[in-house]
């Protein structure tokens, strides 16, 4: 008789503790996830932050938060973590009543692109831990990983192929970037040429003179169009950071710089299209628009010939407009040559920058031409 009664109050009390765990156990339980920067570069390490707050009296004994990110941000902590189309973290915390618990876990922005975490779930179990509970909550935090930098060696050699300016005889304004020597301050100079190394050796005000170039607008078109049957992703990932490298050294060097492409933004999925300029936020808002461009597996809408196309349109249409034109792209039909080719005789520069793994990946008639400049590629990057 005492074992019935001993069985009947354990059932009570299991059956007891389930429905009160069941009804109270996420009572006054919250959670927030977000990024420790709102911008970061691709091989930077940032902090996830997660913080759990438990505004009861009674205490949780352990409560496990789901996680889940993209791949293109990477935990550098392997504990707890699986791995499929998504990286899924789960963090267990244990907390008294009416406290807080902050956790930072470190991240590693394998990837650039625009990341957001949109939900955290929780996870509870009754006090014999035989049955789970789920609930989720909506947060929203969101990161902007921008591209990493291009092979230094290599951006070094194409700027200057580039920006190798024919100094003319006369103009109407000096070219801050072509230096011509150095002579005595006059009250009408500007303080920004002043040359302070010189002048700290002469004793007096000393400024740069600089010669004319003609003044020239560099329009970077990324070409997007992808076949991940025929090329891997990494090289469509390695034309970003060129373009990006290279759009940060032009507008370094006060040159006026748009970016066109057939790529899309992953949020807005608007034709990305960045018009000129020069000023100091002009790279910054290149970047930020190459770390949105989503891969396209299917055809680019328009496709690089239409694109080329219409840029030799416009120009017929504005025949004073000085252009320079970078294409960055490892498409090699012809079609597509015929188009660059139109377009290359109407600019003041034309430069076909191709990445590859292999010179060879070239066609013939494209290797020995002086102005389509052979980007290797590492395998495996």
């Amino acid at each position: 008789m005492n074992i019935i009664l001993f069985v009947l109050g354990a059932a009570a009390v299991y059956l007891i503790q389930m429905g009160l765990c069941k009804l109270f156990w996420n009572y006054k339980l919250s959670g927030t996830v977000f990024f420790s920067e709102k911008e970061a570069r691709e091989g930077d390490t940032i902090q996830l932050v997660a913080t759990v707050q438990n505004q009861k009296i009674i205490p949780i004994i352990t409560v496990k938060v789901n996680i889940a990110l993209d791949r293109g941000l990477e935990f550098l902590d392997q504990n707890n973590l699986a791995v499929s189309d998504k990286n899924y973290r789960s963090e267990i915390f244990s907390l008294r009543g009416n406290e807080e618990v902050k956790r930072e876990i470190p991240l590693f922005c394998a990837k650039r692109g625009y990341y957001s975490i949109d939900q955290i779930d929780f996870i509870g179990n009754d006090l014999f831990y035989t049955k789970r509970f789920l609930s989720s909550q909506q947060v929203n935090s969101s990161i902007c990983i921008l591209p990493g930098k291009a092979n230094a060696k290599q951006l070094m050699v194409a700027t200057q192929k580039m920006t190798g300016e024919t100094v003319v005889p006369r103009s109407d304004c000096d070219d801050p970037f072509t230096f011509r020597g150095i002579r005595q301050y006059q009250n009408f100079d500007s303080i920004r040429d002043i040359n302070w190394k010189a002048s700290a050796k002469t004793g007096d005000l000393r400024v740069n003179i600089h010669d004319f170039t003609a003044d020239q607008e560099v329009v970077i078109l990324l070409d997007s169009e992808w076949d991940a049957l025929l090329k891997p992703d990494s090289l469509l990932e390695e034309s970003i950071r060129i373009a990006a490298s290279i759009s940060d050294e032009l507008v370094g060097k006060g040159i006026m710089t748009s970016l066109l492409t057939n790529g899309r933004d992953c949020i807005s999925d608007q034709v990305i299209q960045i018009p000129a300029g020069a000023h100091s936020q002009h790279s910054h808002s290149i970047q930020y628009a190459l770390a949105r461009l989503k891969i396209q597996n299917e055809i680019a809408v328009p496709s690089l010939p239409a694109l080329l196309q219409d840029q030799t349109e416009r120009m017929d249409a504005q025949p004073n407009r000085k252009l320079s034109w970078v294409l960055i792209s490892t498409q090699t039909n012809q079609q597509v040559i015929a188009a660059w080719k139109e377009l290359r005789q109407r600019a003041v520069k034309s430069y076909w920058i191709f990445p590859a793994y292999s010179r060879s990946e070239l066609p013939e008639e494209m290797q020995f031409d002086p102005d389509i400049i052979y980007w290797e590629v590492a395998y495996g990057k």
